[in-house]
């Protein structure tokens, strides 16, 4: 069984995930993930009001054979070539002695407003065949209505090859049905020596403008601009404790072409890897997002033992604009320095504080505590 809790101040926001599975019924496990928040102008709360709602519950049952898996709950749902979808309702998974498998889910698409959800369902599927030991290849759809207008259709394929101990291809293919037009395509060819010491990556994507996704770190959140993307990258183990990482890419976006680029280093400061320093220089260069900036983090163990470990782990990032004046500032730092406590009785603690600034704020401070538990009991054979 195990247990987090995230809290973060400013706005007044926490996550609790709990999950549990038995030794006795191991094709039993169940999963919630809980949302909170008080005070929180941008979610609608006055100062002195609270919410709670469920991001995902689900219970999860699988046949001991190993033939089927049920799932019922609110779950994301990402299956496929076709987007990821949040739900109330079931997914079912069959699997064929021929290496041929059936999804299926259906339910009520997840919405903040839960007024008129009467006439709101999805429905949809995938099925795959396993191509003997070299790699998998499928085919998904999904049918979705809003308020008892179909809202959004999608039709998707997959493929994963593995030709060679040395070559792995994947690649994905989704189709916009109810407003005609391509949503994502993604693929990749990748290569590696015997040794592993050489990596180097081929890929191409285009994706629709809905399909990208807010991250942290300020590298993520401005390092994705354009819809069509190529290109490389190469990794190498240069020692038994370093890895050097580097890539680039042409980017099209605002209908002009530009490029982008990072050098990357990790260096492990022990046999085991539980501490690093990462260092990283990147460029960035498409349409009206011209920066350079660069990163540096690390993972430093300041105490072991047996029974506990405490960690520190500092963070920053800073970007340089190339059209730097008074009002956007001349440079963006960002910074997060967290202190990590684990006990061998399975309780860990951390604690962070991250701070900001640019174009449109100065100065952004945030605090965020996590509580996590996680235990096996032995019981009665």
């Amino acid at each position: 069984m195990g247990v987090e809790a995230w809290g973060q101040l400013d706005p007044n926001i926490g996550l609790i995930v709990v999950e549990a599975s038995t030794r006795k019924y191991p094709y039993v496990e169940a999963e919630a993930l809980v949302w909170g928040g008080a005070g929180s102008p941008q979610y609608g709360l006055r100062d002195n009001e609270f919410t709670f709602e469920a991001l995902v519950a689900t219970v999860k049952v699988r046949d001991p054979r190993g033939i089927s898996d049920a799932r019922l709950g609110r779950f994301i749902l990402g299956t496929g070539a076709v987007r990821a979808q949040h739900v109330d309702g079931g997914h079912l998974i069959l699997r064929a002695p021929s290496k041929t498998h059936f999804e299926f889910f259906g339910g009520v698409p997840v919405d903040g407003n839960l007024d008129g959800r009467r006439y709101d369902w999805i429905a949809g599927g995938r099925v795959s065949q396993g191509l003997g030991k070299i790699g998998v290849l499928g085919g998904s759809y999904y049918n979705r209505y809003n308020a008892g207008q179909r809202s959004d259709e999608e039709v998707g394929v997959d493929f994963s090859l593995r030709p060679a101990n040395w070559l792995d291809m994947a690649a994905k293919f989704s189709w916009e049905i109810v407003n005609p037009g391509l949503a994502e395509v993604l693929a990749t060819v990748s290569s590696q020596t015997n040794n592993r010491k050489f990596r180097a990556e081929v890929f191409a994507s285009k994706r629709n403008v809905t399909r990208f996704l807010q991250q942290t770190s300020l590298f993520t959140v401005l390092g994705d601009p354009g819809i069509f993307a190529t290109g490389a990258n190469l990794f190498w183990r240069a020692a038994p404790r370093l890895d050097l990482t580097v890539e680039g890419a042409g980017r099209q976006a605002e209908d002009q072409w530009g490029w982008s680029g990072y050098l990357r280093g990790l260096l492990r400061t022990d046999g085991e890897g539980k501490g690093s320093v990462l260092g990283e220089l990147r460029r960035m260069q498409v349409a009206t997002a011209r920066w350079t900036g660069i990163r540096l983090a690390s993972v430093i163990l300041l105490f072991e033992d047996v029974h506990q470990n405490v960690g520190l782990m500092p963070e920053v990032e800073v970007i340089i604009p190339d059209d730097r004046n008074s009002v956007t500032g001349k440079a963006w730092p960002w910074g997060r320095l967290a202190l990590r406590y684990r006990h061998q009785s399975g309780w860990s603690f951390a604690a962070a504080a991250e701070a900001s600034a640019n174009q449109v704020q100065r100065l952004d401070v945030r605090g965020l505590a996590r509580v996590s538990f996680q235990r096996t009991w032995h019981g009665k054979q």
